[in-house]
């Protein structure tokens, strides 16, 4: 694949490190103070399954089975160092002393080394209820305040009701506070020599572990909090706090119970309560067994660390906070190294944990863009697999695929999560469009290019809007110098719903544009509403499960888009740049200010201006200007930025593809750079002139007669169309005569149904 040299050109293809389109990574190195033992996990596999008599299907459950059943002087194992088993610590230690103490103790543990390099397998226990983790990190956790009383009050608890339960923190609480700490925070000599990044064409690195570019602030402090238990239901330990709460005279605290439901996917119950600011669930550590043709597990028990952490989608989401003794555990013996290496791994051979539950795929992609980590080689070669792919279509609800999607949207790097589905293979699974589109006349389908091509505008949009978060121009200050009709207007940066929305839109606008060429199958007798729908609309409700609202305003963007593209083109950015040399303004008016609709003053090179009686031909070029954008801007309301940003891009787009001929390389740079300049500054300019021109809010602007009074001015319209050619006469005018008081208008009315 040929790649231009300089940072800032265009790669014409889906950049990529090797042959299968995806960026690699080299193996983890081996650490210096352990040693392996070198075995084929084929003849690992006959050798368990033949010593135990277990089913030759390699699942957790199978493995777990017969690594217990196996005498383990029948293999080689080597030693490891961790802390003292986590359900001895004493109860009179105090907190300091335990956090301080137990990061330093260790004791040995066995491992079995079961590592193929195809399969992707890790370190397995030898006997899960006996196998020790590697601990440490606890003591530099930043908890809060409130995090802190909450721990201290479930030990209490604990101790008060001679417990001998071990409390454990799980999931994702415990890699956001360790990827919030020093050792973790800071990229890894390895990743310090990565120069490729998931989410641009440039080459050079800007921000992030893997340089990604960052649109969104820090994630907030986690509310909700798994706890696992490891030997009584949540519901009976939350009656024991509750127990101790009575005791020392506290308010009790109501507990929900999620009971046992396997037919929804529910194994072990649940008991959740609200424990100060923290929603609390109280769970059991588990072990599961997957059926072949389901992704939910036909078989879950209550298991050990090791098991509930070897079952676990990835090693840096299998961590525990041990509460008793204040340490983090990684059973894996892997979610360590992979946290600070920036790797997304799986605790168990790869190709095994997708097929078990096919949506593990989806979620690796995921956390790979919301953490800007790399995925492991093996779990990237068993994400390719075909029987992964046909897994993920036949064993996970389109509402789970959907769920997502929309979350790697939300994420910080929606640019490399699109990449990776693409490369992977997987965006024709995710977005099936083949039933959706007639045959198509080359014999490909829509999306082999489409979304290609969609991601390519959407690593533009994601790009230009990172440099306005840079250097933001006048039109993406949060500084309100504009009057805005009452609207409470965000920038882009500032609304987070907008952006998800604006992701959408960008990636699938090349097949919104397919689907509008496809010709339309003639409208039967019976059809109904959903038979009208556009082929985007039945992608995103109909496959992806989003819900209806999400998938209109992702059409009206797409249409206020191409809106804007036509006014650009028409010369509406000339007339802007008028527009601001003329210094034309409409502002509410100071000294009105209090009102809930204050009144708007209207000025020209310095001088007040009477909107109702000014002829002066700049002017009255400025109001046509204004009615055509309040048109789009009526139809597209809160969501216009995300919609002009998105017709800025293309044309961003379109100058890498315009110049697609041979120049001499700094000549080709320096001229691609002043197209580009130029397509923003054009954009800049109209943005700044619709501000200006009192153009945003606008949707929200109140006609001075509703449909009383104009029923008082003109009591021989009739209801129907005519009453609402008035209603829309009476908006032209008022957009063109700005501050305008009712009489003129209703003189204007009045004309206009004697001519007509």
């Amino acid at each position: 694949m040929v790649t231009l040299a300089s940072s800032n050109r265009r790669r014409k293809r889906i950049p990529s490190n090797d042959g299968n389109g995806v960026h690699r990574i080299p193996s983890s190195p081996p650490s210096p103070s352990t040693t392996t033992t070198s075995m084929s996990f084929a003849v690992l596999m006959n050798v368990l399954m033949m010593a135990t008599g277990a089913p030759h299907r390699a699942t957790h459950a199978n493995i777990i089975v017969a690594i217990n059943a196996l005498d383990s002087k029948q293999l080689r194992f080597f030693g490891d160092s961790s802390s003292k088993s986590s359900g001895e610590s004493s109860s009179s230690t105090s907190e300091s002393e335990s956090l301080l103490s137990s990061s330093s103790s260790s004791s040995s543990s066995t491992r079995l080394v079961a590592q193929n390099e195809s399969s992707g397998l890790g370190v397995l226990p030898i006997d899960p209820s006996s196998y020790q983790p590697k601990r440490g990190f606890g003591p530099f956790l930043n908890l809060t305040t409130d995090e802190r009383n909450l721990f201290r009050l479930l030990r209490e608890a604990r101790e008060n009701t001679e417990l001998t339960t071990t409390l454990r923190v799980a999931g994702g609480w415990v890699r956001d506070k360790l990827l919030a700490t020093p050792e973790f925070s800071q990229p890894s000599s390895h990743q310090q020599h990565v120069t490729g990044r998931l989410t641009s064409k440039f080459k050079a690195p800007s921000l992030g572990r893997q340089g990604t570019k960052i649109l969104s602030g820090n994630v907030a402090a986690p509310v909700d909090i798994d706890i696992a238990l490891d030997d009584m239901l949540g519901r009976e330990f939350a009656d024991r706090l509750n127990e101790y709460l009575s005791q020392k005279g506290e308010e009790t605290i109501s507990v929900g119970v999620v009971l046992k439901n396997p037919e929804k996917s529910k194994h072990l119950e649940t008991a959740t309560m609200k424990v100060g600011s923290f929603w609390i669930d109280f769970v059991n550590l588990r072990a599961e067994q997957y059926a072949q043709d389901s992704r939910i597990p036909d078989l879950v028990r209550i298991g050990t660390p090791a098991e509930d952490a070897f079952r676990r989608d990835l090693t840096i989401n299998a961590l525990f906070y041990n509460i008793n003794n204040g340490l983090v555990e990684d059973w894996t013996g892997r979610g360590f190294d992979d946290l600070r290496r920036g790797i997304v791994a799986t605790p168990l051979a790869p190709l095994t944990t997708l097929l078990d539950d096919p949506l593990r795929t989806l979620r690796s992609i995921r956390f790979a863009a919301r953490l800007r980590f790399t995925m492991d080689d093996a779990l990237l070669d068993a994400a390719m697999n075909i029987r992964v792919r046909q897994a993920l279509a036949d064993k996970v609800s389109r509402e789970r695929v959907g769920g997502e999607i929309d979350l790697m949207l939300r994420s910080p790097d929606p640019v490399g999560a699109m990449r990776l589905l693409i490369n992977l293979e997987l965006v024709d699974t995710v977005f099936p469009t083949s039933q959706l589109f007639p045959a198509h006349p080359q014999g490909e389908t829509p999306s082999s290019s489409s979304f290609g091509a969609g991601l390519e505008l959407l690593s533009t949009a994601h790009d230009h809007l990172w440099e306005c978060q840079v250097k933001p121009p006048v039109w993406c200050d949060a500084r309100k110098t504009y009057t805005t009709h009452g609207v409470d207007e965000r920038t882009l940066m500032q609304d987070e719903e907008a952006r998800r929305l604006l992701w959408y839109a960008s990636f699938l606008k090349p097949l919104y544009d397919e689907a509008k060429r496809v010709p339309q199958v003639p409208k039967g007798a019976r059809q109904g509403k959903k038979a009208n729908r556009s082929i985007l609309s039945k992608l995103l409700v109909d496959e992806l499960k989003r819900p209806a609202r999400d998938a209109e305003a992702i059409e009206k963007i797409l249409k206020a888009a191409d809106d804007f593209t036509v006014l650009i083109d028409s010369g509406c950015d000339l007339s802007a740049m008028s527009i601001l040399l003329s210094d034309i303004r409409i502002m509410d008016d100071q000294e009105n200010g209090e009102q809930q609709y204050p009144k708007q003053v209207c000025m020209m090179n310095g001088r007040e201006v009477f909107s109702a009686t000014e002829d002066d031909p700049m002017w009255q070029h400025a109001m046509e200007f204004r009615l055509l954008c309040s048109k789009v801007m009526n139809r597209i309301g809160p969501l216009w930025r995300a919609a002009l940003l998105l017709s800025l891009s293309e044309q961003l787009v379109h100058v890498f593809d315009d110049l697609d001929y041979t120049i001499e390389g700094d000549t080709l740079d320096e001229s691609r750079a002043e197209r580009r300049q130029g397509v923003i500054d054009q954009y800049d300019a109209f943005a700044v002139a619709m501000q200006r021109l009192g153009l945003v809010g606008i949707w929200g602007e109140k006609p001075l007669l509703d449909g009383g009074k104009v029923k008082k001015v003109l009591p021989k319209i009739p209801k129907g169309p005519a009453f609402r050619d008035v209603m829309e006469e009476q908006m032209h005018w008022m957009t063109s005569h700005p501050g305008a008081d009712a009489t003129l208008l209703v003189d204007h009315l009045g004309r206009k149904a004697a001519v007509g």
